[in-house]
């Protein structure tokens, strides 16, 4: 049989359009099959490692803490060797009264004002200062009184204490102070086995805080200034600001400090703290921040001599020293009864130096403010 030239040639671009279709094919699986698992890989590594690092770095489980740790440790490395350290340990009253900066001369003060803190909170963040290796010469810790309250809910503080801040060796501790250990090892476990849920609110804290409420944000320690100062937003006292702030306050605390009864697994952490404070040789001094006339006023005198009396005795039985600060600033001076101005934070910041914080550096380590 003859087969022309051009016969040929039609047969070779036959052939030569039908293979590679089918070798295409097979090609196509194959990548799609290497795709698959390396997505599938890399799912699984990132998942390991955010769960791992989650342990070892507050940045990623408790970005308040870390952020607030991390400027200190700036402010400290920023001094020369030796540099006496002041650190308030506090709730959010100590957050936007203390104005650390303020504070002249070789010393590096610092605000570790924690919104919605409390003694527990307190005690876990103690030990994590003393193990990344602070050692401050004088540690401030607020007393917010109704954070000592003996409630039968279990501490004030439980509710807004979430598993998910906390390394699996602080669950324990945080049980022994009354807070519910099976919701708490829940909120942890749930940070290991799918930490891109468990963690969310940290995570996306840190790309996208405005897609979040306040309360979700986890960012408190970026928005302070280099010392762990909040600056309140309102620059000076006007009516119309304290009648809202008036408000919201009488509706917080009204009732918690009508009935007020110090004392409890909130009493015993903040007895703890100070007592762990101490133990590792740092000076501790407990304060009872400013408050306004009129939000003093909200505590019956009954539970008023009631709670002095408990702290009466907390102070003697531990050996640690009192600073009552509540009658310092006049009611100008408060946004919303409690929270200082800035004006009111300056002169509160000024007046804990001279009578507090400069005498106990002179006697202590010769150093002056």
């Amino acid at each position: 049989m003859n087969v022309s030239l051009a016969t040929l040639r039609t047969l070779g671009r036959v052939a030569i359009f039908r293979s590679p279709p089918a070798l295409n094919h097979l090609s196509t699986r194959s990548h799609a099959k290497t795709a698959v698992l390396a997505g599938i890989t890399i799912a699984i590594l990132a998942h390991l490692g955010l769960s791992a690092a989650a342990e070892v770095s507050f940045m990623i489980r408790d970005p308040l803490y870390g952020d607030l740790e991390a400027k200190l440790t700036a402010v400290e490395c920023d001094r020369p060797k030796g540099t006496p350290v002041v650190v308030l340990l506090g709730t959010s009253r100590a957050g936007t009264g203390f104005d650390a900066q303020r504070i002249s001369g070789p010393v590096a003060a610092f605000n570790f004002g924690v919104p919605g803190g409390g003694p527990i909170i307190h005690q876990i963040y103690l030990r994590r200062l003393l193990a990344a290796g602070h050692r401050p010469n004088l540690l401030l810790l607020e007393l917010l009184p109704t954070s000592v309250g003996d409630l039968k809910t279990g501490p004030p503080e439980a509710p807004l204490l979430n598993g998910a801040r906390f390394v699996h060796s602080e669950i324990a501790l945080l049980a022994e102070y009354g807070l519910p250990e099976n919701r708490l090892r829940e909120q942890w476990r749930e940070t290991v086995n799918t930490p891109w849920l468990g963690l969310r609110y940290q995570l996306l804290g840190r790309v996208a805080p405005t897609a979040l409420p306040w309360h979700r944000r986890h960012d408190e320690g970026r928005t302070s200034d280099a010392h762990g100062w909040h600056r309140l937003m309102e620059e000076a006292f006007n009516p119309e600001m304290l009648i809202d702030g008036a408000a919201r306050t009488r509706r917080e605390y009204a009732d918690n400090l009508a009935n007020l009864r110090p004392g409890g697994s909130a009493g015993l952490a903040l007895r703890d703290t100070l007592v762990l404070a101490r133990d590792h040789g740092i000076p501790v001094r407990l304060l009872l921040m400013p408050e306004a006339s009129w939000f003093r006023e909200m505590s019956p005198p009954e539970v008023a001599a009631r709670f002095n009396g408990w702290v009466r005795d907390l102070v003697q039985e531990v050996g640690c020293p009192l600073t009552d600060a509540r009658q310092w600033i006049p009611d100008s001076g408060f946004a919303d009864g409690h929270h200082l101005l800035p004006g009111g934070a300056a002169a509160f910041t000024d007046r804990l130096t001279n009578e507090v914080i400069a005498p106990h550096l002179a006697t202590t380590t010769g150093v002056k403010p």
